[in-house]
């Protein structure tokens, strides 16, 4: 139990039926959440690493956490699986079919018989998010929990960030940082929205993607505001290099409806943005 971040007082095993289980996982770790029927957060885990050495060392090193995990072997309401990678495509409604889908992707992603697509509906868009899952994990997964769903984490990132109030003049730009990579969504009324998904591997490479899609976008470097959120804080150096160029830098905090243990700084509680707010997608 160490490796939790709280567990509310109010939580209740017993009544483990009526909570809703969430866990982010990618090839290299995991965390998880518990949420209550009024999406208030009962628990907490930070990010466990996996033994990487090999992929079945991985899944081993999965397995073992999940069996040792008192929370992960309660019922659930729901459990919901957030998939962590930097590789998914949107299809609008209108095109989309399975073969579609499968002929899209390899347009733009590897995908081989170890991995099984998925799709997420995404409402605001009218489309579909499209991402790839290793069997491996799924059949892991699948196994342990009875019923489940799975997410691409960039699908609470995108939901969440078109449904705030949309300027007609200067668009707010919203960037959710993982490591090495970052997604990023210009929301537009007329739903022509900008959306992509960049490498980087150093502070400067951040800042210059996106400086170069606000020039690009035609946007104003005093009036768009950056919303961003992840693996980020306030003094991150990414952060300080952007304020010297942009106006409005807002790193996001949770939304306050999600309720936290006050002695945890609420800053500590940004990497986990998108796995909170994939209650809002369910």
């Amino acid at each position: 139990m160490n490796d939790l971040v709280f567990v509310d007082s109010t939580f209740d095993k017993n009544k483990s039926k009526e909570y809703k289980l969430s866990i982010r996982v990618s090839s290299g770790g995991f965390s998880f959440s518990i949420l209550d029927e009024n999406k208030q957060c009962l628990a907490l885990a930070r990010f466990k690493a996996f033994n990487e050495n090999s992929v079945a060392e991985s899944l081993n090193s999965f397995k073992e956490l999940i069996r040792n995990n008192e929370l992960l072997n309660l019922t659930y309401h729901s459990v919901s699986i957030l998939w962590v990678s930097n590789e998914s495509i949107l299809i609008p409604n209108e095109f989309f079919t399975e073969e579609f889908a499968f002929e899209s992707y390899q347009l733009c992603h590897s995908l081989n018989s170890t991995q099984e697509l998925q799709w997420n509906e995404m409402k605001h868009f009218n489309s579909k998010n499209v991402f790839a899952i290793p069997l491996d994990f799924k059949d892991l997964l699948t196994q342990h929990f009875s019923e489940l769903q799975f997410f691409h984490h960039s699908t609470p990132f995108y939901n969440s960030a078109v449904q705030e109030e949309i300027s007609d003049t200067h668009p707010n730009v919203f960037v959710n940082i993982q490591k090495e990579y970052f997604h990023m969504i210009i929301p537009d009324r007329n739903g022509k929205h900008f959306i992509n998904s960049f490498h980087y591997q150093e502070d400067a490479d951040l800042v210059y993607y996106i400086l170069n899609v606000y020039k690009q976008q035609k946007l104003n470097n005093e009036r768009s505001k950056l919303i961003v959120d992840g693996l980020v804080q306030d003094e991150s150096k990414s952060i300080q290099l952007l304020k010297k160029y942009l106006a409005k830098v807002d790193v996001r905090l949770l939304p306050s409806k999600l309720r936290i243990k006050n002695e945890i700084p609420h800053k500590e509680y940004n990497q986990f943005i998108n796995l909170l707010n994939l209650s809002e997608c369910e």
